[in-house]
């Protein structure tokens, strides 16, 4: 049997859902899967001996210990059936014992690690087999001087070493401190960035030759001008009956029915302004924050604004399919006008032209109506960026930046004078 082995999810969810007479869980958190198990095991087996110990605390949390909803969870079912969850701070191992099995390892923080693969060892199975054969596995049993262990069978040669130290001289590493100091790092605010797609139609433009568009101009200055047509430009005032929003969410009549009006692009661009104004704050030279506590809302309303602004954008399209020829005719006519005062070797008949103005139509690209978000966290440079701080403070009330980052204990920090972080 097999003694250092890699210690992931699915061996933790197979042991303990096999325990009959005694669970002992103790690690910094719970996973998702290893929670869930946990509360089966609470629920099915009233019998069992159970013991849960985790820190549990927020920087587990972020560090990618602990999974926070899985922990409420199990925190309440075992709330319900009257077993406490102890708590132990700091705790950093994890061991399970199942009956008569324990397993020994060390958590991965997921916020910086991926799961170890089955052949990178991060813990150790005990039992009455592998406490005696711990000497074997580790290649030191008198009785075996000869028998490779099961970790360290490759040798560390010093062509190794001296690959890891020159590869350290090229790209130092940041100081310990500083890294340590930027993982814990939490801040109420990120930055924003946010970008509508397809939702401008009016503004479309077609690409034509500036031979064709621009042929009245002498010849020299042809090449200088914009040679592009916007062929919905004239249908910017079309309503097109879509759901409306109150506050970035749907109205609803008394049947529970959304309720619909005709509303113009310009109506449904001012949702998502209003949207964004709400939650959203302009730090100018620095891009745009959103606060922590407002992304829900601010998630919930972006997802409602996409429903309409599809909606929108399907019937304008549906819309437009019925004057399509009558537009076609429309810029063709535009061309041929200016055509008349072309020399003759540019002049094109009138279904040349329209020929180029239709596959122009067609070549428009379709792009799908969608919200596009990117969030960036605030680094613990910009916290003693002058420049930064100073545009921060005009733009968020002053009792919103009370402790408006905050720094774990998980680091060592130097201590500043109060109102430091600030």
């Amino acid at each position: 049997m097999q003694v250092f082995r890699s210690i992931q999810d699915d061996a933790l969810v197979r042991s303990i859902a096999g325990a009959t007479r005694r669970l002992v869980f103790v690690a910094p958190g719970v996973s998702a899967a290893v929670g869930k198990v946990l509360e089966n095991r609470l629920a099915q087996a009233p019998g069992l001996q159970i013991m849960i110990v985790l820190d549990a605390d927020e920087e587990t949390c972020r560090l990618g210990y602990c999974d926070a909803p899985s922990l409420e969870t199990l925190s309440r079912s075992a709330a319900g059936r009257g077993i406490p969850i102890r708590q132990q701070r700091g705790i950093r191992i994890g061991l399970l014992m199942a009956d008569d099995e324990i397993l020994v390892w060390t958590p991965t923080p997921l916020m910086f690690e991926a799961p170890r693969d089955t052949d990178e060892p991060n813990g150790l199975l005990l039992t009455q087999e592998t406490l005696q054969r711990l000497p074997e596995a580790l290649g030191v049993d008198p009785e075996h001087p000869a028998a490779d262990g099961e970790i360290g069978a490759e040798p560390l040669h010093p062509e190794d070493v001296a690959a890891v130290v020159e590869a350290i001289k090229a790209v130092p590493p940041a100081p310990f401190d500083l890294s340590r100091l930027s993982r814990v790092f939490s801040s109420k605010f990120q930055f924003i960035e946010t970008v509508l797609r397809g939702a401008e139609l009016t503004k479309r433009e077609m690409r034509l030759d500036s031979l064709i568009v621009n042929s009245d101009a002498p010849e020299e200055l042809q090449p200088l001008l914009h040679t592009t047509v916007q062929p919905f430009n004239t249908d910017a005032d079309k309503a097109i009956e879509v759901p409306v929003l109150v506050n970035g969410e749907q109205a609803f009549n008394k049947a529970g029915q959304p309720l619909k009006v005709p509303t113009t692009q310009t109506e449904v661009r001012s949702y998502w302004t209003k949207l964004t104004d709400r939650y959203i704050v302009n730090l100018p030279g620095f891009g745009k924050i959103i606060r922590h506590s407002d992304k829900v809302k601010f998630e919930e309303g972006k997802a409602a604004f996409e429903i309409v602004l599809k909606d929108w954008v399907k019937g304008f399209q549906d819309l437009v399919k019925g004057d399509h020829d009558q537009r076609v005719q429309r810029v063709v006519t535009l061309i041929e006008q200016r055509m008349q005062r072309a020399n003759e070797r540019q002049k094109l008949t009138r279904d040349k032209i329209e020929e180029l103005v239709r596959k122009g139509l067609d070549n428009l690209r379709v792009i799908e109506p969608t919200v596009k978000v990117v969030y960036k966290n605030i680094t613990v440079e910009s916290t003693r960026d002058k420049e930064f701080l100073e545009v921060l403070r005009k733009a968020v009330p002053e009792q919103e930046l009370e402790g408006w980052f905050q720094i774990f204990s998980a680091a060592p920090m130097v201590q500043t004078s109060p109102g430091s972080c600030r």
